[in-house]
């Protein structure tokens, strides 16, 4: 068989079958168009003497009442469902509030925990700060600027401005941190700085001993005389070990009849330290010490027959009183 005249047989063929559908749908309207014309009379008998009533209804309309009905159950069906699911939507969001509300309560006690340890903090430091001799413009507290306004919109607005509070003490706290950060970076110059110029000043007694002439005028048991004391004499047991009081460089050492070997040591910042009336010496010129480093041991002279350091401290040319020195610089 041709191909073309297969392809005209199944046209025809789905042509037929169309006409075919056509006119079955044709008839089942007309049927159901002769059925909804069909009328349908209800006859209302009351038991007085009034009239009876006769409603006549066809079954088109019945029809149409019913399909209404059944539209409007599947409307309120899906309304119901929608409104279901929207109430616990709500619902869940509601728990959802609520648990919010607790975990910001909960954060908002954190905050004021954390607020009064940032305070107590900057407070010392600041403190700090400023007893060790900084600058107190730089100390200055809070970020500045406009504190929040007030509104007068009820609940939600009072919750705002709870919020906008606590964001503006957030940015206090955060700025007071970072102040803080910057004080305690100077407090520790500052603090190197002493500490260096600590670590260089006579600060330590340099035998163990009492003080048998002290700084000044005096009179002398020697001579019975009256006479100016240039350091400080500390009478030691023989021998005893001659500790340097500050960390410096050994420029001179010697011998005197008068003040037995002596050593002198320059410090940092112009401080000098001198100590005679030794019997040995351990250090040599030009040698480097440390606080605390044994240069040399207690002895006697001819002129003073007790055991004993003599010990000046010198800023420039000028003598000063060592026992205001002693223990009284701790690092």
């Amino acid at each position: 068989m041709d191909i073309k005249k297969y392809t005209a047989l199944l046209f025809y063929r789905f042509r037929y079958k169309i006409q075919e559908w056509k006119l079955r749908l044709s008839q089942k309207y007309d049927d159901l168009n002769t059925k909804g014309r069909e009328k349908l009379t209800i006859m209302v008998i009351p038991h007085t003497e009034r009239k009876t009533v006769n409603l006549v209804i066809s079954y088109k309309a019945i029809t149409i009442f019913i399909g209404m009905i059944v539209l409007l159950m599947f409307i309120s069906a899906v309304n119901v469902l929608s409104h279901s699911g929207s109430m616990h939507e709500l619902t869940e969001l509601n728990l959802s509030n609520i648990d919010f509300q607790r975990q910001s309560e909960k954060l908002s006690e954190e905050v004021t925990g954390l607020h009064s340890t940032i305070n107590y903090y900057y407070d010392r430091i600041s403190t700090l700060y400023i007893k060790l001799g900084g600058d107190p413009v730089k100390v200055s507290k809070g970020v500045g600027g406009a504190s929040p306004k007030i509104s007068e919109f009820g609940e939600m607005n009072a919750r705002s401005e709870n919020v906008t509070a606590e964001t503006y003490r957030i940015k206090e706290d955060i700025h007071n941190l970072k102040l803080s950060r910057e004080l305690s970076e100077d407090i520790i110059k500052i603090i190197k700085k002493r500490k260096s110029i600590i670590r260089h000043t006579p600060s330590v007694w340099p035998v163990r001993g009492y003080v048998l002439f002290p700084y000044g005028k005096f009179t002398s048991p020697i001579t019975g005389r009256e006479e100016f004391n240039n350091g400080l004499d500390i009478a030691a047991f023989p021998g005893s070990e001659v500790a340097s009081t500050a960390s410096g460089l050994v420029y001179d050492i010697g011998y005197t009849p008068s003040s037995g070997y002596y050593i002198k040591i320059a410090h940092k910042f112009g401080w000098k330290t001198i100590y005679s009336n030794l019997d040995r010496i351990k250090v040599n010129k030009n040698d480097k010490v440390n606080k605390g480093d044994i240069i040399g041991f207690v002895g006697k002279t001819s002129r003073n027959p007790i055991h004993h350091v003599h010990y000046e401290v010198h800023v420039g040319t000028q003598t000063l009183n060592p026992f205001a020195f002693l223990n009284q610089i701790q690092e």
